[in-house]
């Protein structure tokens, strides 16, 4: 299982580092109920992410031979994801061609919402390419169902839990919510930089991962 849990872990790093959903969860924090918003928020991401972990690791998982022409293609889908995030990576390092909003425009609904709105938001706005790209390599994968288990906890212990350690380091007290406002106005006014290094890292080490998975 030591190949797998490094594409899970990578893959948990991805969506628990993604911006755009750090970003929404910022801003549904910033509502009149934040830690219930943030709940919310993280309870559909997870929901959503871990059912399609465990829909395609129980159901699935090991059905196709990593050494099959399938199973290639498969690790071939992750090295393109990687190269296509590298590029785009590289291309977010220029300049804006015209003025950007301070919040992205796929954002701006995600401002003074209540809990069941922000359970929405979070299922819109949840990262779906970590673990589609974890349930791929699941199906390559001939597992128990206590290491399927295992391995979907890799993958959640990052994806769910970087997100949910903002959110408690922001909400636990009154001095920390004031964290929100400074720390969200920062990260809108440099997301296209950090963006630009999530993409460039996570597209590199995508493809190493690919690679080493083929090796």
């Amino acid at each position: 299982m030591t190949d797998l849990a490094h594409t899970l872990v990578l893959c948990g790093l991805i969506s628990g580092l993604q911006p755009l959903t750090l970003m929404g969860l910022l801003l549904v924090l910033g509502g009149r109920t934040p830690r219930a918003n943030g709940i919310a928020y993280l309870a559909a991401a997870f929901s959503i992410q871990t059912a399609i972990l465990l829909l395609t690791g129980l159901v699935f998982g090991g059905k196709i031979s990593i050494g099959s022409d399938t199973g290639r293609s498969f690790v071939g889908v992750r090295i393109g994801v990687g190269l296509v995030a590298l590029i785009f990576g590289l291309l977010l390092r220029r300049p804006p061609g015209k003025p950007v909003p301070e919040i992205p425009h796929a954002l701006q609904r995600l401002r003074d919402l209540g809990p069941k709105q922000s359970a929405i938001a979070g299922l819109v706005v949840a990262d779906y390419q970590g673990p589609v790209l974890a349930a791929i390599a699941l199906t390559t994968s001939s597992l128990a169902v206590g290491e399927t288990l295992a391995g979907i906890a890799f993958y959640t212990l990052f994806a769910t839990g970087i997100p949910l350690g903002v959110m408690l380091w922001t909400t636990n007290s009154q001095k920390a919510r004031d964290r929100i406002t400074d720390l969200t106005e920062k990260i809108m006014r440099n997301r296209r930089k950090i963006a630009s290094w999530f993409a460039i890292l996570g597209g590199i080490a995508l493809m190493v991962d690919g690679v080493w998975s083929l090796a």
